[in-house]
C-alpha cells in the first residue's frame, strides 16, 4: 500500500511564515493591507503576490543571507521525515510560498531530497523579483499553488494521501485528502 504525506511549508514545517518574515524585512510599502484582503478572501494569493511583488525589494544575496540567519523549522520535522522514509512513506511539500526560500531552508537542515511544489520566485538583476505560478488552477483562481489539484494529481500513484497544513491555502487540499493533520486556522475549518 503506497502512502503519501503532502505537507504545507510556511508555519507547518517552519515555525514562522517565511513570507511574512521576508515582507517585514524587505517590503517598502503597505503589505499588511494586501494580506488582510487575502485573509478576508477578497483576493486570492496569486493576486496578493502580484501586488506585493511591486513593494518587495532586496538583492538576492541579502534575502538569502537573511533566510539563513532567521529560518527555523519544527525541531521534530527531520526525525518525522526520517521515520516516514524508513517506513517507505513518501513525503512531499506543497506550498503557496516561494521556491527559493523552501530550497534554501531545506538545504540548511540537510533535507534537500524532499520534493516540493511551490510558486517560483526569480530574482531580478538589481532588486526585487518576478513570480511564476506553475501550479495555478485557472478554474478556481484562489491560490498560486493549487494544493487540491496536487492531491488529485498524486491520487493515481498512492493508495492513501495524508495532508498536513495550517492555513487558507490548505483548505481545498484538506477536503480532498484521505486524512488531515490540521493546526492554526485550518483546524476549525476541518472540524
Amino acid at each position: 500500500m503506497r502512502q503519501l504525506i503532502l505537507c504545507d511549508f510556511d508555519g507547518t514545517i517552519t515555525l514562522q511564515d517565511m513570507g511574512y518574515l521576508l515582507l517585514n524585512r524587505f517590503s517598502k510599502g503597505d503589505w499588511e493591507t494586501i494580506d488582510r484582503e487575502f485573509r478576508e478572501e477578497k483576493i486570492g494569493s496569486k493576486e496578493a503576490y502580484s501586488r506585493i511583488i511591486k513593494i518587495l525589494h532586496g538583492e538576492e544575496h541579502a534575502v538569502l543571507d537573511f533566510l539563513r540567519k532567521h529560518s527555523q523549522i519544527d525541531p521534530s520535522f527531520p526525525s518525522f521525515y526520517r521515520y516516514c522514509r524508513e517506513k517507505d512513506i513518501d513525503v512531499k511539500i506543497v506550498s503557496d510560498g516561494l521556491d527559493f526560500y523552501i530550497k534554501t531552508i531545506l538545504e540548511i537542515h540537510h533535507l534537500e531530497n524532499i520534493p516540493y511544489y511551490a510558486n517560483e520566485g526569480h530574482f531580478l538583476k538589481q532588486e526585487g523579483m518576478d513570480i511564476v505560478f506553475p501550479h495555478f488552477n485557472e478554474e478556481c483562481g484562489l491560490c498560486g499553488t493549487c494544493k487540491k489539484r496536487l492531491v488529485q494529481t498524486h491520487r493515481k500513484d498512492y493508495d492513501s494521501i495524508l495532508f498536513v497544513g495550517n492555513g487558507i491555502s490548505d483548505r481545498c487540499a484538506a477536503r480532498e485528502a484521505d486524512f488531515v493533520f490540521a493546526k492554526d486556522s485550518l483546524y476549525p475549518y476541518c472540524i
